[in-house]
């Protein structure tokens, strides 16, 4: 950390990241040898050479990037609130783990559940260079004790993240029996699409541009259209009706989010968008909608997409959800539409580090389609970057290095075996880099992270918490049946659990 010796004229920065190769993301996808960045308060205030800008600015604060990579922050649209908590377990039996998580979340959480697994979820996020993420309450988004909600969001707004979390109904039928924990007491109740529509709206009235603006709350009920197989694509013949809570969902919804100015995320398949735009053009679609998976859309769905402005983000590491059907990302890419890819999540096999995310997007399209062209670096980047920005609304704000901006930017060290030598930088970050790989991050002309040590936080404190808690919700839950040992010498994993859940 040195001083900046700049011209008598020169600017006061509070910050200037120099000697980087800078990857801006801007419109014309600069990439800036020895470039610098200058930060004013919370925003970018300029980008260029490092030359020009030690002439332009003084700082009493620099960052050597010397041999380092400065680019954007990354932008994780869709993942989910309790999987920091609860990784691995369920894993040997696959078929059985929406369930076994689903049923953690609505039985044996507590506010101190969702703190500590907030707080887990963006520490790991912060050391992966995920400056802003979206975390769904659950697998199916519980909103029905708005504490839960803001114990999330608190724990993000501590780590110093952006964070997009989403709330609203979880999947039919109602009126669904439920349970949670305040200290060591359990307790239970019945909740209808009534208690979930005012839990959400309570967590949006609270916290919908808290910590500074660096918090969102989007409306976000588990499906685009509940009456219709929520884990995959349903067939034609089958998605031909939008029944009564279809439409009060959606009626309910769209409400929400128009009275407090926010944005619509859900989970969609193929057979969902036909059904849901032949009854209301605007249904849950728009430009202020985005929504997850889009496994088995069909080219008319594509085109619905399109013309209506909805985006879609794709989370290639689901593996069951690959299995039903293909998301057309090259056709929705060639539509105009925008696509993000995200991590879906960090249980239970997956973690939160989007480079990882990128190589299985690529891997997974080029696999189904047979075609090693589609998905280039260059597009994937876009995919964690500026796009996923924009998927969010947020575009004006994050997912790119432009003066006036926030100043939201991460820098990988390159510096190491693996990554040298850097031929062509874009095609390193996207082939080669991993999350561990970043060494600094800045969020809001913040440095949350220098050297991958945290400047503002005892991480080791809050690991240690967060395991705690884990156990607490491990034993609450029996949730031990589904700790296993591996399977040793076997083609094939066994998903089935002998023991019927619950007994």
């Amino acid at each position: 950390m040195t001083a900046a010796s700049g011209h008598p004229s020169s600017i006061r920065a509070d910050l200037l990241l120099e000697h980087g190769v800078v990857v801006t993301m801007d419109p014309q996808r600069r990439i800036i040898e020895d470039g610098a960045v200058a930060v004013v308060g919370d925003r970018i205030a300029a980008i260029g050479t490092t030359t020009d800008l030690r002439r332009d600015y003084t700082t009493a604060e620099t960052i050597d990037c010397a041999g380092q990579i400065v680019l954007p922050g990354l932008v994780d649209a869709h993942g989910h609130g309790g999987h920091a908590l609860l990784k691995t377990i369920g894993v040997d039996t696959l078929s059985w783990w929406m369930r076994i998580a689903t049923r953690t979340y609505f039985e044996h959480t507590s506010s101190e559940f969702w703190h500590a697994d907030g707080q887990l979820a963006a520490l790991e996020r912060l050391k992966f260079g995920v400056t802003c993420g979206v975390s769904v309450l659950g697998s199916q988004p519980r909103s029905d004790v708005p504490e839960f909600g803001a114990a999330h969001a608190r724990a993000y707004a501590e780590v110093g993240l952006r964070a997009v979390l989403g709330v609203g109904p979880c999947g039919l039928p109602w009126p669904r029996e439920v349970g949670y924990w305040v200290g060591d007491e359990h307790r239970r109740t019945t909740v209808c699409l009534n208690e979930m529509m005012a839990g959400a709206e309570a967590t949006v009235r609270e916290w919908h541009g808290g910590a500074d603006g660096r918090i969102r709350v989007y409306v976000t009920p588990y499906t685009m259209v509940p009456s219709l197989n929520p884990g995959g694509p349903t067939a034609p013949d089958l998605a031909t009706e939008l029944t009564a809570e279809d439409l009060e969902q959606t009626e309910r919804v769209r409400d929400l989010a128009a009275r407090y100015s926010t944005r619509i995320h859900t989970d969609a398949f193929g057979g969902m968008i036909e059904l849901a735009h032949r009854r209301d053009p605007n249904a849950l679609l728009g430009p202020d909608v985005h929504f997850q998976h889009g496994f088995g859309l069909s080219r008319r769905e594509v085109a619905i997409l399109a013309e209506t402005g909805t985006g879609v983000t794709h989370g290639p590491g689901v593996v069951v959800g690959a299995l039903r059907g293909r998301c057309p990302v090259p056709e929705l890419l060639d539509a105009g539409v925008t696509v993000a890819v995200t991590t879906d999540g960090c249980a239970p096999m997956s973690s939160f580090d989007l480079f990882t995310a990128m190589r299985q997007a690529q891997t997974l399209s080029q696999l189904q389609l047979r075609d090693v062209s589609v998905l280039p670096p260059g597009k994937l980047l876009e995919m964690v970057t500026i796009d996923a920005a924009r998927a969010l609304g947020w575009d004006d704000e994050i997912g790119s290095l432009e003066p006036g901006k926030a100043a939201d930017m991460i820098v990988v060290d390159t510096r190491q075996p693996h990554l040298q030598p850097v031929h062509m930088p874009v095609h390193t970050l996207v082939y080669k880099a991993s999350g561990q790989d970043v060494g600094t991050v800045v969020v809001a002309g913040r440095v949350l992270m220098r050297d991958r040590v945290l400047q503002q936080l005892d991480e080791a404190q809050l690991v240690e918490h967060a395991v705690d808690e884990s156990r607490r919700v491990v034993a609450r839950g029996g949730l031990e049946r589904f700790i296993t040992l591996p399977a040793w010498g076997t083609s094939r994993q066994v998903f089935d659990h002998p023991v019927p859940f619950g007994q």
